[in-house]
């Protein structure tokens, strides 16, 4: 456009065309009540102006934004935050704009945030984590605006997620299948749902061999680490005869920063240690890094969520939430390897459950 040349108004291209204004806009916003003819004619008057809708204007028109809220727990996980970013390019595909918010796994800013989103009015909502309260924060939405969770899933809302329990199956194999017996497990201090999954299908195929993983708690990078509650360290864990070797660790996130534990305190992966992520960011594949690790395929995941939330949109889908459920395969690189042979058998440790 020349610099200066004033922006063409929808008076502008009724007046072109020779038509109401409200001819104009129920051609902009796609209504099929104006004859072919005169559409015809409205539509060349916008190219012929170069007219473009005013979003705001769209936005009242339809009662509703054209932005997509996305909710997520902590955007500094980098599986979160690639996610997070697939869902906004491909809303934008469609012509929305994304709006975020980071909850940091609190309570208050759970509600705080979708208030939020329904203020601004947003078309929808994506989560991208579970929630904390998810009674409190449904009963808040209300079925006011369509919302999916990805990567996660709640019964009053539509959901694409994956069988988490499955991951954990697959690595309990991989890792038993190299000859570790002594195995363990690092989850967060506060488990989510997709935490305690994880964990279940690990547990059941290490036990079908009577092994009991080490549970460990950690908040990384700098959080404290315990073991049945009681405080531990990763020099006690991961040296010596009685150490662990092959590590399960919840998310990438946490395994990424146990490969520089492991570095720091001169255990050698996988000579020493084997580890094994869950969710394969775009990092675990690094020449430096090469985390073996489950992989969600989040690129799908994000397509099959934002098509069901547009279908809830424009009538293609309806009734009561429905989940797709896809698939996991684990992703095997240089993070992994056989068990050294020096190492004793698997020690019993704790309860599962009751040390987190």
């Amino acid at each position: 456009m020349t610099p200066g040349k004033k922006l063409a108004t929808l008076s502008d291209v009724a007046a072109l065309a020779g038509v109401s204004r409200s001819t104009v806009s129920n051609v902009v916003r796609g209504s099929d009540v104006v004859a072919g003819r005169t559409r015809r004619r409205v539509l060349a008057a916008i190219q012929q102006l170069g007219y473009r809708p005013n979003a705001l204007a769209r936005q009242l028109l339809r009662g509703r934004a054209t932005i997509v809220g996305i909710i997520a727990r902590d955007l500094r996980n980098p599986f979160i935050a690639e996610m997070a970013s697939f869902v906004e390019r491909e809303v934008a595909r469609f012509g929305f704009a994304a709006m975020f918010c980071a909850t940091e796994g609190d309570n208050e800013r759970e509600e705080q945030a979708v208030a939020l989103m329904l203020d601004n009015r947003v078309s929808g909502l994506v989560f991208l984590s579970f929630l904390n309260q998810p009674e409190a924060v449904g009963q808040l939405i209300d079925g006011q605006v369509p919302t999916v969770f990805i990567a996660a899933d709640e019964p009053w809302a539509d959901s694409v997620t994956v069988d988490e329990h499955r991951g954990g199956e697959l690595v309990a194999r991989h890792l038993i299948e190299l000859g570790h017996r002594r195995l363990g497990f690092v989850g967060p201090t506060h488990f989510d749902t997709a935490d305690s999954r994880r964990l279940e299908g690990f547990l059941r195929v290490a036990g079908d061999v009577d092994l009991t993983p080490t549970l460990i708690a950690w908040d990384p990078p700098d959080g404290d680490v315990s073991v049945g509650g009681a405080r531990a360290n990763w020099q006690q864990l991961l040296t010596g005869d009685s150490r662990l070797t092959g590590v399960f660790a919840a998310n990438d996130f946490a395994a990424i920063d146990l490969l520089d534990v492991a570095d720091a305190i001169g255990v050698r992966v996988p000579d020493d240690l084997s580890i094994v992520g869950f969710d394969d960011v775009a990092m675990a594949s690094l020449r430096r890094i090469d985390l073996t690790t489950v992989n969600q395929r989040g690129e799908e995941l994000v397509r099959l969520g934002v098509d069901t939330l547009l279908g809830r949109l424009d009538g293609r889908i309806t009734g009561e939430p429905r989940v797709t459920l896809a698939g996991v395969a684990l992703k095997v690189r240089g993070s992994t390897g056989g068990a050294p042979k020096a190492v004793s058998g698997q020690r019993p440790s704790a309860d599962p459950i009751a040390s987190l």
